[in-house]
């Protein structure tokens, strides 16, 4: 009996462990099949796709252009700008324009009394009667020497001293003009000329008179003489900006530039880029940038700090997703749920950009090949926060 029992036991023994081998080898198979959810991952129940409480959504791509950013300041456009400064000494008799004031060219600003003009006035008015006694002595010279009645060199002098004398009075009377004497005149008969020491202090260009320097019986001119009045043509004015190193192979003269200024937040101005500077600050890395900016309406104020954007010829891909991806948005960080190989889910962080009616700029964290879960996320926001609840 004990040696037929001893058979019948091994024969058990080797039964119990080909059943559990064969268990463990079926439970190794449905764990390959079916792998536990990782951290933050959980498994997409198909049914809820099928049945639309869950939908998926391939990350939307699109070209965009380049845009470059950057800060800077309003400043005079210095080919419409003018330092008006009195070419000479003088006392202040009159103030014809105060700041604020609209001129145009050629408008008197102040008058200036001027001994010195004085003596340009009075030294034109001898070349003008010296010119009349040389012209006469010059046409009764040639009628001489028509008549064998003069020598030659007497008549030479006659010719030099009439050369002489209109070239005298061609130099006065260019001073003169210079200081703002109209020429009109200083062309009348030479009896109604008098000597004049006061002249119109003008503006050589139209716009705005925006700086003046001096008051009414004011000492002014002589050497190094200050600027007296500032114009400006205020309807276009200039931008200057810096540009980062990296930035500068996108940014090129005849660019559009829009400006925004936080004292007008809700409107734009149009420029465009005529200057790119030559030089890379050693400190900051940036290039200067000048941009001539419309100004009709003088809004824009120089000094004024504003943004620029430039608007560049090149492109990027720009990714996409709904708002009913997002969730985390105002916080920390912001996440989607993105779905991998399978039926797996997984949370993703991204960075957002602007919005664009009920979609959302990722900056960061999708790629043009994923896919997210849209309408229904929420339904899986518990489940991979909490995957053991």
């Amino acid at each position: 009996m004990q040696a037929t029992t001893a058979p019948r036991a091994h024969v058990a023994i080797a039964l119990l462990s080909a059943l559990l081998f064969i268990g463990c080898q079926g439970s190794d198979a449905r764990a390959k099949k079916t792998p536990d959810p990782g951290v933050g991952e959980i498994s997409l129940n198909p049914e809820l796709v099928r049945s639309g409480q869950v939908q998926v959504e391939a990350v939307a791509t699109r070209p965009e252009a380049v845009a470059v950013r950057t800060s800077g300041k309003v400043d005079f456009n210095e080919e419409h700008l003018s330092y008006v400064s009195s070419p000479l000494a003088g006392q202040v008799v009159d103030l014809r324009s105060r700041p604020g004031d609209h001129v145009t060219a050629g408008q008197t600003l102040a008058v200036i009394d001027s001994p010195d003009l004085g003596a340009a006035s009075s030294e034109f008015i001898k070349a003008r009667a010296d010119l009349v006694l040389a012209e006469r002595n010059h046409t009764l010279a040639e009628e001489l020497v028509r008549a064998k009645a003069m020598a030659a060199k007497d008549y030479q002098k006659a010719e030099d001293e009439y050369v002489k004398a209109k070239a005298d009075l061609r130099r006065t009377r260019e001073r003169l003009v210079s200081l703002g004497m109209p020429a009109d005149a200083l062309d009348g008969p030479l009896d109604s000329l008098h000597v004049r020491s006061q002249f119109n202090l003008t503006t050589p260009i139209s716009g705005t008179v925006v700086e003046r320097t001096l008051t009414l019986g004011q000492m002014v001119g002589g050497d190094n003489a200050p600027r007296l009045f500032v114009v400006a043509d205020l309807d276009t004015l200039w931008v200057k900006a810096d540009i980062y190193e990296k930035d500068l192979s996108l940014i090129h003269p005849g660019q559009e530039v829009s400006v925004r200024a936080n004292a007008w937040p809700d409107e734009v101005f149009s420029g465009r880029i005529d200057y790119v500077g030559d030089t890379v600050d050693p400190n900051s890395r940036t290039v200067k940038v000048r941009a001539t900016v419309d100004n009709h309406q003088q809004r824009l104020k120089p000094e004024m700090f504003v943004t620029a954007t430039v608007q560049t010829d090149a492109s990027a891909t720009l990714l996409s997703v709904p708002l009913a991806a997002v969730h985390g948005e105002g916080s920390a960080q912001a996440y989607v749920f993105t779905v991998l190989d399978g039926d797996r889910v997984a949370r993703r962080a991204v960075t957002l950009g602007v919005k664009v009616d009920d979609r959302v700029v990722v900056t960061a964290g999708l790629s043009p090949q994923d896919r997210v879960v849209t309408s229904g996320s929420i339904l899986l926001k518990a489940e991979v926060d909490h995957p053991n609840s």
